[in-house]
């Protein structure tokens, strides 16, 4: 090899290897002060891209679980809210019952109302409640997301006082060319007045609602003496042969389903019934043989009402004192209470489930960002090691490079 003196030819030689490992010296440094095994885009360009999804991913997994964990303490709050309606209805069926009692004074069934007309107060009041200024009942249901693609879980609208029933038809049977029309024929007949008169010979005795009726209602008339009965399109109500003195009422769901009251208390349940048609009522002789005298009065149809419990809650809460009110209606109020609670309940126990997979898939999102973004200490370590290592070997042999151009000297002395 030529001795020369404007090339140093080893000495560049040596201050590349140098510069580069010394470049690798300082990635390294960095990568281990940092956590980081990306620290320049440079370092892993297609890797930063994925990190970055998978990163926003895991962020936003952490905001759907903050807001199913407010959406349970909503629920939790409104089951809060439906216990103590449940007590306030407990405490109603319970003046009900004592202000029945015959050897109550008036007084006392004045003090008895009195307290009746506290807890409405409160049933309205309760109501109003809200959660971070949100009502907690209402119509509708809230709508939680609880994944990544934006998958809801909607929970049950509470309408908790709804509205009360509506009247939706009445009459006093003063001209039955109005409302009905008579179908009387054979020797019975149909007579109108205060109420309406069947005189029934044949079992044929019967007035026909000119309206046609649908879906959820409630008919309810009184029987002043006599039998009577009722179908809807045609089909015979279950449960309802009714006796002289009596108070019928008859509850339809509108699927098909119809449950029968006499004098308040139930006396039966049957489905398969219609849900539209035209009312038809008529005399139904005594033990079904010979003729009979029937007088129908007081009859209403009602609709179901509002939201919430097709209007127990809230005919509960408008009765203007406890003689207005039925007891079945307390406690048909006081299941519909039991029925927001165990919907409420399943809500809670499906959003927990989704809080769980929320914090797996979270966790698993997390994993996967870490094995692309964070360094391994172990083997960067050790890269460390070897990279000083060999910024101190560069050094020196720069060093000894730059001394291999004075050999010229001694040649030229």
């Amino acid at each position: 090899m030529s001795v020369v003196i404007n090339t140093n030819a080893a000495a560049t030689l040596a201050a590349n290897n140098l510069a580069a490992s010394n470049a690798m010296l300082q990635r390294s440094l960095n990568r281990l002060s940092s956590g980081s095994r990306i620290v320049n885009p440079s370092d892993d360009a297609g890797g930063l891209a994925v990190s970055m999804k998978l990163s926003a991913a895991a962020t936003r997994q952490g905001a759907i679980n903050s807001n199913i964990g407010n959406a349970v303490s909503f629920l939790q709050t409104q089951d809060g809210a439906l216990g103590v309606v449940a007590k306030v209805l407990t405490r109603m069926s319970e003046l009900k019952t004592l202000d029945g009692d015959p050897t109550k004074s008036v007084d006392d069934r004045a003090n008895y109302n009195s307290e009746f007309t506290e807890l409405q107060t409160q049933l309205t009041a309760l109501a109003g409640e809200k959660f971070n200024g949100i009502g907690l009942f209402g119509s509708s249901g809230m709508a939680v997301t609880t994944t990544e693609d934006n998958a809801t879980i909607t929970t049950h609208g509470i309408d908790l006082l709804g509205s009360a029933a509506s009247t939706t038809f009445s009459d006093t049977f003063g001209d039955l060319t109005t409302n009905w029309t008579d179908t009387s024929t054979g020797a019975g007949t149909a007579t109108p007045g205060s109420g309406v008169t069947f005189n029934d010979g044949s079992g044929a005795a019967s007035i026909t609602s000119k309206a046609t009726f649908s879906g959820a209602m409630t008919i309810q008339f009184d029987i002043t003496s006599g039998d009577a009965q009722v179908d809807l399109g045609g089909t015979y109500l279950d449960g309802f042969i009714g006796f002289g003195g009596s108070t019928i009422k008859m509850v339809l769901d509108g699927t098909g389903n119809v449950q029968t009251f006499v004098n308040g208390s139930s006396i039966g349940s049957l489905g398969g019934q219609p849900t539209s048609g035209q009312l038809k009522l008529y005399a139904v002789p005594v033990g079904q043989g010979g003729s009979g005298i029937g007088k129908i009065t007081n009859f209403s149809v009602t609709s179901a009402g509002g939201g919430g419990g097709g209007g127990n809650l809230s005919s509960v809460s408008s009765a203007s004192d406890l003689g207005a009110v039925d007891l079945s209606t307390v406690t048909s109020a006081l299941q519909d209470v039991a029925t927001y609670r165990a919907q409420n309940g399943a809500a809670q126990s499906r959003l927990g489930y989704a809080a769980e997979l929320n914090s797996v898939n979270r966790a698993n999102l997390q994993a996967a960002t870490s094995r692309i973004t964070d360094v391994d200490v172990a083997e960067e370590s050790t890269t460390l090691a070897r990279y000083n290592i060999l910024v101190q070997a560069g050094t020196a042999m720069l060093a000894q490079a730059n001394q291999s151009s004075q050999v010229a000297l001694k040649l030229l002395g």
